[in-house]
């Protein structure tokens, strides 16, 4: 009670002066080195910085990265984060012995690219390529920011829409060298299909032969009747069908992705055959959500996420036949005995289904990746859209002060402390609960990453969550002893049956240190209440689990118990120039960090 009391004064002195004193907040820099502190340990945190002339002297803590020759790069730092995601500023300085000088963010990128352990970690090739991605992005993030600004105090205060809070993540991930680069897309395509743009684009339809149709659904669904509803909002759709070749189906394609099918030669041989024939482009009612390749339209009752050629943080957006299978092998399990009464039990938690997915297939029956689409639930028309929003921009920092939504929402709402406290319990129960229940329960590995996470809300506070994604989602071993003849084939189709340490691994990274440390960093750094508070607080509320959880109690030792948690590598994955997608070992791009959970931490 004697800390929450302090913290609480604490906070509201803090406040005060934050809302008073605003400060300008770079994200490129941010989650440049946030990602480089993080997986390089060779950063010094120092926590004052008294010993220089005033000039040249740091507002605070930073941290120090030594380089070639006596000369050091120091990041300012406005809060250090146990939990892994600080909050950093400029100037940047270069220091050579007593002497320091300012430096661009440009600059410094160039700097660190030139570290020992970098150039030895990163041929010449790709040194350069993540200069040039590093420059890609923060041009992007500019416009992003200028298409914007006018619109920041609604983005950053007010109640929001499904659809308004997904095309409000305009900053892309919070922890990667590059986090707005998006390859061979350009400008003008971006302003067209970039979500933070907030425009609509038409689908492009195509005819099919049927011989040359990927085709994976659950049971009791049927492309035809799924395409239905899509076409019914096409005013073009009676000539498409009455022009329909015979042994032909309709199939959606991307905007983008139509130019890409165009250059195909693959696919253009199957056009120059009548095999497969564009038949023209529809209405324009679509967007983009958060992730850019998931699209939405408020009448259709399928968002519709493609493969993109396009290449998005740390792989190209293809998705692929072992991933596309599992929404539909999924839903199977879902519809379990023990997992559907599961499910019905918790009122305040739900799976958005993906019954079906569709491609094209090559003249020798191959699986084109290019063209795969997987269709999934929307549940989100009209009032159920409201106060929704996905977990990413609730935790996105404003440009002008770096402080969250989340944490600008709840200071709104006069949360205290106290309260701060209480809504992240209730967040704990809402949307970390039903994740940590399903995979102690039934071995159902949810990936659970920021972007997956979509809250409902009554008010501020959390009230129902909405798990997207089946891609990202693995079996461990006691989906085998629990499910049995439900996983069916799942795990061999779909090649989603982890080894346990590893599945263990892969969904505590995403649904804690991704997801729930980067809440708690968040309310920490907005001074609503001490991280210290917090970490308590989740390893008390976990520790409350070990009693009530029936089955597999891992994942809570891993986190309770472990000196160390393992986080994925976006700087050195970026910097080999892998595709995470295609990776034979995924884990080999992770890297410890030190676990603020661990008692002696």
């Amino acid at each position: 009670m004697i800390l929450i009391c302090r913290s609480l004064r604490h906070s509201r002195s803090l406040i005060k002066n934050a809302t008073r004193s605003p400060m300008s907040h770079d994200a490129s820099l941010n989650a440049f080195f946030n990602a480089l502190i993080r997986e390089w340990p060779v950063a010094h945190y120092h926590q004052s910085d008294t010993t220089v002339s005033s000039q040249h002297r740091l507002p605070g803590g930073y941290f120090e990265i030594p380089g070639r020759a006596d000369t050091s790069l120091l990041v300012p730092c406005r809060f250090r984060a146990r939990t892994g995601r600080h909050l950093l500023t400029g100037p940047l300085m270069l220091e050579t012995g007593d002497q320091r000088r300012t430096i661009g963010f440009n600059d410094a990128v160039e700097w660190c690219l030139g570290l020992p352990a970098l150039q030895k970690d990163g041929s010449p090739e790709a040194l350069e390529s993540i200069k040039q991605r590093v420059h890609n992005s923060i041009r992007n993030l500019t416009a992003s920011h200028s298409a914007l600004s006018d619109r920041f105090d609604k983005l950053f205060q007010a109640p929001l829409s499904f659809m308004e809070a997904e095309q409000a993540l305009f900053s892309g991930h919070s922890i990667h060298p590059c986090p707005k680069d998006r390859g061979n897309m350009s400008a003008g395509e971006a302003r067209d299909y970039a979500p933070e743009y907030g425009n609509r684009f038409p689908l492009a339809w195509y005819s099919v032969h049927r011989d040359h149709l990927f085709l994976r659904h659950a049971d009791g669904t049927d492309l035809d009747a799924a395409i239905e509803p899509l076409l019914d909002a096409e005013p073009d759709a009676p000539i498409w069908r009455a022009d329909l070749p015979g042994h032909h189906c309709l199939i959606p394609c991307h905007p983008f992705q139509h130019d890409q099918w165009q250059a195909s030669a693959s696919l253009r041989a199957m056009m120059d055959a009548g095999t497969l024939i564009h038949v023209g482009h529809g209405q324009s009612h679509w967007g983009a959500t958060s992730s850019l390749r998931a699209i939405y339209s408020e009448s259709a009752p399928w968002m519709l996420k493609f493969s993109l050629t396009v290449r998005l943080t740390n792989s190209v957006r293809h998705l692929q036949p072992e991933e596309v299978v599992r929404g539909a092998e999924l839903c199977r399990v879902l519809d379990s005995g023990p997992v559907r009464r599961w499910i019905e039990s918790r009122r305040d938690f739900d799976v958005l289904r993906e019954p079906v997915a569709t491609g094209l297939r090559g003249r020798e029956g191959n699986i084109l990746t290019e063209t795969l689409v997987v269709w999934r639930d929307n549940p989100f028309l009209g009032a159920a859209a409201e106060n929704t929003e996905v977990v990413a921009t609730l935790l996105q920092d404003d440009p002008r002060s770096g402080e969250s939504r989340l944490v600008q929402r709840l200071r709104q709402a006069g949360l205290d402390a106290t309260q701060t406290r209480d809504w992240f319990r209730r967040y704990l129960d809402v949307a970390v609960g039903p994740l940590l229940e399903a995979q102690s329960r039934f071995g159902i590995l949810f990936g659970a990453h920021q972007q997956n996470l979509v809250l409902r809300l009554d008010g501020v506070w959390p009230e129902k969550l909405y798990f997207r994604d089946c891609q990202g989602t693995g079996f461990t071993s006691v989906a085998l002893e629990r499910l049995g003849d439900e996983l069916g084939s799942l795990a061999d189709d779909s090649e989603n049956l982890l080894p346990d340490d590893l599945g263990i691994r892969l969904f505590c990274y995403y649904l804690f240190i991704n997801a729930t440390f980067n809440v708690m960093s968040s309310l920490a750094a907005g001074h609503l209440t001490s991280e210290d508070v917090l970490i308590q607080t989740l390893r008390d509320w976990l520790l409350a689990r070990l009693d009530e959880q029936p089955a597999d109690t891992r994942a809570i030792h891993y986190l309770l118990e472990s000196p160390e948690l393992h986080a994925k590598g976006n700087f050195i994955c970026t910097l080999r120039a892998l595709n995470e997608n295609t990776l034979d070992d995924v884990f080999s791009i992770y890297h410890p960090m030190t676990n603020p959970l661990y008692p002696e931490a």
